[in-house]
């Protein structure tokens, strides 16, 4: 099978340079690219025609020796020789070429096509009354997730625009910095050492490829929950890419302190002040609890440091039945001097 030359199928001339031969066939790969010519039964041998014959004039070696054989003489003779199929080529699939010319247009490589990935999963700290962390509670909240931006489509430039060289370190990726009565040299903060920077950012997207969005999440906090307590919410993360499954979300808990309680496991911890007269002669006192007040009595000749207990007063436990208890610590206030006056 023979076909025509490469020169022919890039449109370009016998002397042309590199920087013409690629930007001929950035061109034409984004133009008879199969993707973009879903209708076009002749697209992807269009394509890799095309790809063929830049991965033969892009390489010196290659370019040479095809030049030798098959080009026309410096002298004006037409071109008519017919080139022999995959002879000096050796090819690569359709989407392989379209990620280098994504990376050599864009300056970063893209996500390999057709492989399904799962969306990265989202962390989400949350801040709860110790009253909810003991007891639970169903709670709505805004979580934040990132989309690839629909104006771009993750190309993080303005349509039509693309890369120019870094002002900053004229292309090189680095700089040098004078210390020390020496010069070193440092990547380039501009460009981060890919030598060019985008002509015109997207102005939605600000030039990041993606957009913040929040969606409202309305789930239950189980009873008993403490500080660093993680909660796993299924397919409530980012978008999967290519078609993959959805990332998850971790709540991560953070139980806010109460000015009364205090946990010890499952129990509560309440210390209760009282006057040495009621220690002597004992009393019923109304106390706060996590769902209110309650009555507790203190015994005549109570001592300081004793506990009462206030039992299923406490923390509901996260897997069964059982509560803890709100353990109350008595404290005897003495009688000052100034108060004895």
């Amino acid at each position: 099978m023979f076909k025509r030359s490469y020169y022919e199928i890039l449109g370009v001339s016998f002397i042309a340079s590199q920087r013409e031969i690629k930007k001929a066939y950035h061109q034409l790969a984004l133009k008879h690219h199969p993707d973009r010519n879903p209708k076009d039964e002749n697209a992807g041998d269009k394509f890799n025609e095309i790809a063929e014959a830049y991965g033969v004039l892009s390489n010196p070696q290659k370019k040479t020796q095809y030049d030798k054989r098959y080009a026309p003489s410096l002298h004006g003779k037409s071109y008519s020789r017919r080139v022999n199929v995959g002879q000096f080529y050796e090819g690569k699939t359709s989407n392989e070429l379209l990620e280098d010319i994504f990376k050599d247009i864009l300056g970063y490589p893209i996500t390999k096509r057709g492989r399904a990935r799962k969306g990265e999963n989202l962390r989400y700290h949350l801040s709860i009354p110790f009253e909810v962390a003991a007891l639970g509670k169903e709670t709505e909240i805004e979580v934040p997730y990132h989309k690839r931006c629909p104006a771009c489509q993750g190309l993080k430039m303005q349509k039509g625009t693309g890369f120019k060289k870094c002002p900053r370190c004229k292309g090189k990726g680095k700089v040098k910095r004078k210390k020390d009565k020496r010069y070193i040299e440092r990547t380039c903060l501009k460009c981060k050492g890919a030598g060019k920077i985008m002509v015109q950012p997207c102005a939605q997207c600000k030039g990041e490829g993606e957009i913040t969005l929040t969606q409202s999440l309305t789930f239950k906090i189980p009873p008993g929950v403490e500080t660093g307590t993680r909660l796993r919410v299924y397919g409530k993360g980012n978008p999967g890419l290519n078609g993959g499954p959805t990332g998850d979300l971790y709540i991560v808990i953070n139980v806010s302190p109460h000015p009364l309680f205090k946990r010890k496991g499952n129990d509560i911890i309440y210390h209760l002040p009282i006057s040495l007269r009621k220690a002597s002669l004992g009393a019923q006192i109304e106390i706060p609890t996590l769902e209110g007040k309650a009555r507790v009595k203190i015994p005549p000749g109570v001592q300081s440091g004793k506990v009462l207990r206030l039992k299923r007063k406490g923390i509901p436990c996260t897997q069964g039945t059982e509560r803890g208890d709100q353990q109350v610590i008595v404290k005897v206030k003495k009688y000052s001097r100034v108060a004895a006056r």
